[in-house]
């Protein structure tokens, strides 16, 4: 049975992927886009909500970190949900708080509701990220996985820039509410089409064997074009709540996981704070509303290249050095844009720069992440780096709006996350090669370990 299940995923893991494949990981980029805009969406009216309910740069700050919250407590806690009742029916779910948190951001009357509802569509956004990482490593081949999970990453920075301009046009045309009913919208088109087409993750029923799981499995490799399962493979004990923390949290596993998140917290403190402030940051400078939309954009458009382009490099030099010195390199992005801001078109270039580097540091630990974690509390040790990120993307845009108050121009802000860059290039050159927990003997190879295998072989003697 072992050798037929091995034989099965190897299959799987080195066949052509099928439409199915393509359309699974196309669906979790169309809703990483999303998520890019909906996390975005504040930013880009935050100009226009501070005008009107007359706010400080301290409560722009809190406002601006609101989502991020939720998204901290969705990615860490929340998230390992999907270990028990499934990864798709906990997209689903998220989906259906995204356009309600959306829909009442464009109905609020005053700040408090809005940090209210803002932290209830962050709190789905950070369930839903988790469990979208985990499908795409999964249904990608270990060839095509590198290139999946670049395309899967850029999905934010392509949200957020065809979300910048069109929250433009909404914005000069109906004013900042329309950019969340917009939101909600799309949000809702979208979700008809994943819950017609998004199949279960196949880890997940044959590790936690819901009822038919077997027909569902089946059915999921007719999709994919694969031969079908007479039964499923022995059982493994039952995964509880406290094993997959153990899994994580307990010994190398422990250390392992300690250094990706502070690599991901040191990240996201950078990232969501450029991304959160520059469009207001701009304005502050002295330039007008529409140049700090347009700073926002050239932010996102470097992004997407520096997602895509982690791919190609990190194939010839290896994962880990690329994501290292995508680090460094970040670290000197926000070096040189605190240097920039007296020039609008330098700004705007060196936006575009910080946004590929620190961008392309993010494809790096989606892609390094889920190789340290087992097929059972791979949801909950991608969730809980994830979520230990998200509290560095809180406290960064809530730590600028004190600065600001007390008198810090905006371009110094940037400085204050060279040294966190290169603390995580070190967190990630620590890392050893391997998962913390390797794959039970008696559970077929689990898209995890094909990633591992796919990193290892990139890495050569790395």
């Amino acid at each position: 049975m072992r050798a037929m299940t091995m034989n099965l995923k190897e299959r799987v893991e080195s066949a052509p992927m099928s439409r199915t494949q393509y359309a699974v990981v196309s669906l979790c980029v169309a809703m990483n886009m999303l998520d890019g805009f909906d996390v975005l969406a504040l930013a880009f009216s935050s100009s226009h909500i501070a005008d009107e309910w007359q706010l400080s740069a301290g409560q722009l700050g809190v406002l601006l970190s609101s989502a991020l919250l939720g998204m901290a407590v969705g990615s860490a806690l929340v998230s390992q949900v999907a270990d028990v009742i499934g990864r798709r029916t906990t997209i689903l779910a998220c989906g259906v708080l995204i356009i309600i948190g959306m829909g009442l951001s464009a109905a609020a009357t005053g700040y408090a509701m809005l940090l209210a509802v803002r932290v209830l569509t962050g709190l789905a956004i950070g369930t839903l990220q988790a469990c979208l990482n985990v499908l795409v490593s999964e249904y990608a081949s270990a060839k095509h996985r590198p290139t999946a999970i670049s395309f899967y990453t850029a999905g934010q920075p392509i949200g957020g820039t065809l979300g910048g301009i069109l929250a433009g046009v909404l914005l000069a045309s109906l004013g900042w509410r329309s950019v969340f009913a917009f939101g909600a919208l799309a949000t809702a088109v979208l979700m008809v089409v994943v819950w017609r087409v998004l199949p279960e993750s196949i880890d997940y029923l044959v590790s936690r064997r819901p009822r038919g799981a077997l027909e569902r499995l089946n059915a999921i490799l007719t999709r994919i074009g694969q031969p079908t399962a007479a039964e499923l493979p022995p059982a493994e004990p039952a995964s509880t709540a406290t094993a997959r923390w153990r899994d994580i949290l307990v010994g190398r596993a422990g250390l392992v996981t300690a250094s990706l998140g502070i690599a991901f917290f040191m990240l996201m403190a950078g990232f969501y704070f450029a991304n959160s402030w520059t469009p207001q940051l701009v304005v502050l400078n002295g330039f007008t509303a529409g140049d700090g939309v347009q700073a926002g954009v050239m932010f996102s458009v470097g992004g997407i290249v520096g997602s895509l382009g982690f791919g190609p490099i990190a194939a010839r030099f290896g994962v880990r050095p690329t994501l290292i010195g995508c680090f460094v390199l970040s670290g000197v992005a926000f070096a040189g844009y605190a240097t920039s801001m007296s020039s609008l078109v330098t700004a705007f270039v060196l936006a575009a720069a910080l946004g590929a580097m620190t961008s392309a540091a993010m494809a790096g630990m989606f892609s390094i992440g889920p190789v340290y974690f087992s097929a059972a509390a791979r949801a909950t040790g991608v969730g809980l780096i994830i979520g230990l990120g998200r509290v560095g993307a809180i406290v960064s845009p809530i730590v600028a709006g004190r600065l600001l108050d007390t008198g810090w121009e905006p371009g110094q802000l940037y400085y204050l996350f060279v040294i966190p860059m290169l603390v995580a290039a070190a967190a990630i050159a620590l890392l050893r090669r391997g998962p913390v927990v390797p794959e039970p003997t008696t559970h077929p190879p689990t898209s995890a370990a094909a990633v591992t295998h796919a990193v290892s072989q990139s890495e050569g003697g790395s």
